[in-house]
């Protein structure tokens, strides 16, 4: 029977009774505020409960009561009364026990202490954020979140939705002389608060007990301190958490000497229910705190930076001293760069007008022009004289030829000669025609092979040509119609081929094999409804043929040839696909089916048929897809031969056939196999078959080649043909021509031969000829030169006036001048370009000199700016590593930069490096000496902080042997920690008065790697922790003991104890650890005595359950325990107050008080809610 029950029992049998105190009205109505369970207890009740190990000791503070104003589901004024031994909250899931507990922590622990360990389990966040219960959730009374217009979230709460609220809570401690202090929080919301940070919070302590009920006139003004102080004399508003908290950590003695903060984190992580993994874990987080280790180290590492400091001061007066090394290099170089700049600067090349270039090209050319004038004057005159004499040996020949022709002209024999010598230069005419034309017609008959050595193989051969001609059309008719032939043998394998690669690239993307056509429809499918493609299966996807099996295929896709390409959908999403693709122009035509998803289940089918003889991939289609193949419909008897196709039920042959009865059917499918769920066997075939279609492409392509070259042949020769047949023999017979030449030139040597006189004025007639031609051409070459000459004498005085009358102009200007020294370069860099002295390339060797000094110059620049990045690059790497405000990278700087340098250089870096030296050997290892000790004194001050704990632990029985527990402590022996501390020691011990500079160098670098590994400022990983927290270098553990001092069972690890175990131990340790903190091992009870736990015990049976409060009752602890119902009747022996958490219907909370008598009565009822 529940508490629940009990609950609605103690109603019934006092029914017209005033309802209980703690109650608030809903409405907030004025004569329902203030009203609370008020618990009367006698004195033997509020005396220590006696266990074992208790005894009376110091004054004990206890919760004495809480109450609570506009909070959570707990609405005006409520007062709840705890017991001085053990209080037991109960009630339903969210019913408000946890919202009650985590008053008490919101009253006493700072605002980064989380609320409510157990219902923020399933949240993250940071602590009291939005994300998890907050301040703000509890004083608007938060009830749920729901979904506003727009999209956005808005919260369901009690009150504060439309204005401003407010809230308090107090805490009143009572101690064993029936003194009071109260600890208390007042809270005011404005409307528009929406974090924690938003309220206005106060922090009050209270010399005895207050009603909260009457701050509530403050809380319009935020609860001003003046005024709250004025109105409640005892009362005392703190400003800030440390000095509130410190008051209530004296007072109630929370703390050794008044620290409680350690003794407050450890409440409320055992409120929230802490998760101890290991006693180690637990002792390690909750009870040691720092070792002295690390101050050790601090002092030693602070004495050591002094050292440290001077030689990184050293070290980077190195530094900087070899990245300026090279400034003053760099820097000549760059002036001498730069002087040579500005000296081809000066010559003014950049510039139009006179320039000192210009008056050197102008004085160049001039001496130039006057050295070529000179030189053309006597050419002249040389050329003059052999034109006289020329013309005077042309008179006489030319008188000498007219007497001989005279002669001639009476010699009867002449005129026949005449003839001759005309014909003979006509036909030589006509026999370079004929060479040229026979050439020609050569190369555009050479494809036929011809041989036509006369006229009648001409003529032979035009007849040949004729019948070729004639022919042509007949022959051209034949090939085209053979190529035609090739053309349509190529269509179908380039077509296949084009089709298989295209289904071999849509495989890269999907698995199965199925026809791409239909792959590209279900795309646009999946695409138009968004659902994913591997959501639109087709059947053949979710099939497969087992290779044991292969031989079967052929027999599986005829008969599943339709069903294996039907596309399956989802039966509820059947009707919208249709729908939205309907307007759809899908390529290829699909068969869809909506089908039913169910889990797979693998089946075992009949390996005789078709069904059998398939794997079936898992999917929630598969079930759907069995059930259709096996149907009788569809599957078929698998036969290996025709003859067993008689019989009932369809079947099926090895090749395909199939038959139903008398109905049957064979042939080729001529479409592809799709079954199959993996991809890797169509894409072998594919390659297989592509590789067969390149054999027969090729074999076509070669034979198409074939017929090309033959089609091309046929148009040349007749193109060959043509020509034959349009030549005339005579104009290709060179050979005849020449007989024609020969035959006149016979007769012509015979006419001379019969008539000396003849061949005698013929003779001199010729010499005659040559020798007046010769002396023609040197009187015109005579006169070309002297044409020329004059030209040249024309254009030189000419550009020779102008120059010498720009060089008078400037000079009487005076505005440009060309010193020697200008000259000079600019001739020694002419000569580099031109030729000197050439005044026809002077002025494109001119222009090759400017070209030539402005790459100079650009290379001088050049240089320059080298030489100033470096210098800038420098000045930026000191920059970089040493910065300084009052300087930046810029060339301008360089006289900063180089007095550093000269200032470096000028201190004397090997002085500095010699007093270093005298200072470490000055600083001594013995500054280590503190820290080496300091790591016994770690473990020593362990040892002693464990043994007041122990003490608490041997007086109180353990487990159900009545043993006692012992925290143990252990030393971890790790290698890299023995080797820390031997260097350490090594270090501390160290005498370096007789080592050389080297040896200094190497220990101080070994020095400086050890104090790296125990300073706080290391960068990248810091092992400081790791070596420095002597924590970390031991194992606690829990030992249990039986009464004769016999190591009984050894706790390290909690994970594998059963619930109930687990709870009583971390009681015990638990409870030893915050006696520990609280600052009163000493004392036989605690000062402060009340421990809060939220859904305690909830793994305990009744027996650990009970052991686990004794434990902590025999702590001397005042026990307030929220439980869930299942764990009631566990607890319920050990608790001497019971409370009873009730919500109704509209989210506000109560609490019911249940007398013993009742709770006993009503102990196996069954839970029921009871309303509030």
């Amino acid at each position: 029977m529940g508490v629940a029950h009990a609950a609605q029992r103690h109603r019934t049998r006092h029914r017209g009774r005033r309802r209980a105190r703690c109650r608030p009205c809903p409405c907030g109505s004025r004569e329902n505020r203030g009203k609370g369970i008020q618990l009367t207890t006698n004195h033997s009740e509020r005396q220590l409960l006696r266990l074992p190990g208790t005894t009376e000791g110091a004054t004990q503070w206890k919760v004495d009561t809480l109450q609570l104003i506009n909070w959570g589901g707990f609405h005006g004024h409520s007062i709840v009364s705890f017991a001085p031994t053990t209080t037991l909250l109960s009630g339903a899931s969210g019913t408000g026990k946890s919202t009650l507990l985590d008053a008490y922590i919101a009253v006493m622990m700072d605002s980064n202490i989380p609320f409510n360990g157990a219902s923020n389990d399933a949240t993250v966040g940071r602590a009291r954020s939005a994300d998890q219960r907050s301040l703000i959730s509890y004083l608007r009374g938060k009830l749920d979140t729901s979904r506003i217009t727009g999209g956005g979230l808005a919260d369901q709460v009690l009150r504060g939705e439309s204005s401003a609220t407010w809230g308090a809570l107090a805490v009143t401690f009572v101690d064993d002389n029936e003194h009071r202090y109260t600890v208390a929080r007042l809270y005011h919301v404005p409307r528009a608060a929406t974090k924690d940070s938003d309220l206005t919070r106060k922090m009050c302590i209270v010399e005895g007990t207050i009603d909260l009920s009457e701050v509530e006139p403050f809380a319009k003004d935020k609860f001003d301190k003046r005024t709250v102080e004025g109105r409640f004399p005892n009362l005392k508003m703190h400003e800030t958490y440390g000095s509130f908290s410190q008051a209530f950590f004296t007072r109630l003695g929370i703390g050794a000497h008044g620290d409680g903060a350690k003794a407050l984190r450890l409440l409320a992580r055992i409120q929230a229910g802490y998760q101890v993994r290991t006693v180690d874990d637990l002792y390690k987080s909750m009870v040691i705190d720092l070792p002295g280790t690390y101050a050790a180290a601090d002092d030693a590492v602070e004495h050591f930076k002094n050292l440290e400091d001077a030689y990184d001061a050293m070290e980077t007066e190195g530094q900087k001293s070899e990245v300026l090394a090279r400034i003053p290099e760099l820097h000549r170089d760059r002036q001498e760069a730069l002087e040579k700049a500005r000296l081809i600067d000066t010559f003014g090349i950049h510039r139009s007008g006179d320039t000192p270039f210009t008056v050197w090209m102008l004085g160049t050319e001039d001496t130039l022009l006057e050295t070529a004038e000179t030189a053309r004057r006597s050419q002249r005159a040389q050329a003059v004289k052999d034109k006289g004499e020329a013309e005077k040996r042309h008179a006489e020949l030319t008188s000498r030829k007219i007497d001989v022709e005279a002669d001639l002209r009476k010699n009867e024999s002449h005129a026949t000669l005449a003839r001759l010598e005309a014909e003979i230069n006509r036909l030589g005419s006509d026999l370079n025609a004929a060479s040229a034309q026979r050439a020609t017609f050569d190369e555009l008959t050479a494809r036929l092979g011809l041989t036509i050595d006369n006229e009648d193989d001409f003529t032979a051969t035009q007849k040949q040509s004729r019948t070729f001609v004639d022919g042509f059309e007949a022959a051209l008719e034949v090939v085209n119609a053979r190529r035609h032939a090739l053309q349509i043998a190529v269509y179908e394998p380039s077509k296949e081929k084009g089709e298989l690669v295209d289904e071999r690239d849509s495989l890269a993307h999907r698995e199965g094999r199925m026809d791409p056509k239909l792959d590209k429809s279900r795309m646009m499918i999946a695409h138009a409804t968004g659902i994913p493609p591997e959501d639109l299966p087709f059947v053949g996807e979710l099939l497969d043929v087992p290779a044991e099996q292969r031989k079967w295929r052929k027999a599986i896709e005829t008969t599943l040839f339709g069903l294996a390409r039907v596309l399956l959908i989802d039966a509820d999403e059947l009707d919208r696909v249709s729908r939205v693709i309907d307007p759809l122009d899908l390529p290829h035509r699909v068969n869809y089916e909506g089908v039913h998803l169910t889990s797979y289940e693998p089946r075992d089918f009949d390996p005789a048929y078709v069904s059998g003889k398939l794997d079936y991939k898992p999917t929630r289609f598969t079930a759907w897809v069995q059930d259709r193949i096996s149907g009788a419909g569809v599957d078929a008897l698998c036969v290996d031969n025709a003859g067993g196709l008689g019989g009932g039920g369809r079947r099926v042959t090895v090749n395909g056939q199939t038959r139903r009865g008398r109905s049957g059917a064979h042939g080729s499918i001529n479409a592809p196999y799709v079954i199959g769920f993996s991809k890797e066997e169509r894409l072998a075939e594919i390659e297989t078959r592509l590789d067969e279609l390149e054999k027969v492409l090729g074999d076509l392509d070669r034979r198409r080649a074939d017929v090309d070259r033959e089609f091309t042949a046929l148009l040349a020769d007749k193109s060959s043909h043509e020509h034959i047949l349009s030549t005339r023999w005579r104009s290709i017979d060179p050979d005849g021509v020449q007989r024609e030449i020969d035959s006149r030139e016979q007769q012509r040597k015979r006419i001379l031969a019969s008539d000396d006189a003849l061949r005698t004025f013929q003779t001199e007639l010729e010499a005659l000829n040559t020798s007046l031609k010769d002396a023609g051409g040197k009187i015109y070459a005579a006169e070309q030169t002297i044409e020329r000459l004059d030209a040249d004498l024309g254009e030189i005085i000419d550009r020779k006036d102008h120059i010498v009358g720009e060089l008078q102009r400037i000079n009487r200007e005076q505005a440009v001048t060309l010193t020697d020294e200008q000259s000079a370069y600019l001739d020694t860099e002419f000569a580099q370009v031109a030729t000197v002295g050439d005044l026809s390339g002077f002025r494109a060797g001119a222009g090759r000199l400017k070209g030539r000094l402005v790459e100079l110059e650009q290379g001088e620049l050049g240089k320059a700016d080298k030489a100033t990045q470096a210098l800038e690059t420098a000045f930026q790497r000191y920059l970089d590593r040493w910065d300084d405000p009052n300087l930046s990278a810029s060339i301008e700087n360089y006289p900063s930069f180089r007095r550093i340098l000269d200032s470096i250089v000028a201190t004397g870096l090997h002085e500095r490096r010699q007093e270093w030296a005298k200072r470490l050997t000055d600083w001594s290892g013995q500054d280590l000496v503190p820290l080496a000790g300091a790591f016994g004194l770690a473990i020593d001050d362990i040892r002693n902080r464990l043994e007041p704990v122990n003490k608490i632990l041997a007086q109180l029985p353990f487990g159900a042997h009545r043993d006692r527990l012992k925290i143990d402590l252990r030393e971890l022996n790790r290698d890299d920690i023995k080797k820390f501390k031997r260097e350490l020691n090594t270090l501390s011990r160290a005498d370096i008065d007789a080592f050389t500079d080297d040896q200094v160098q190497k220990w101080y670098r070994k020095l400086r790697r050890f104090m790296g590994a125990i300073r706080k400022d290391t960068a990248g990983k810091n092992n400081r922790d790791y070596f420095l927290d002597v924590r970390k270098h031991i194992e606690i553990t829990a030992v249990s003991y039986d009464s004769h001092g016999r190591e009984r069972s050894t706790y390290a690890a909690l994970g594998g104890k059963s619930g109930g175990e687990s709870q009583e131990l971390v009681a015990f340790i638990v409870g030893a650890a915050l006696r520990f903190q609280l600052g009163d091992e000493t004392d036989a009870r605690p000062g402060f005595a009340p421990v809060f736990l939220d859904e305690g015990f909830v793994k305990a049976d009744s027996e650990f359950a009970g052991r686990a409060v004794d434990a902590w009752k025999g702590l001397g602890f005042q026990l307030i325990i929220g439980a869930p119902y299942g764990q009631f009747t566990a607890l319920e022996p050990h608790a001497s107050h019971f409370l009873y958490m009730a919500k109704n219907s509209r989210g506000y909370s109560s609490v019911k008080t249940l007398s013993r008598t009742e709770r006993r009565a009503d102990a196996q009822a069954d839970v029921t809610e009871m309303p509030a």
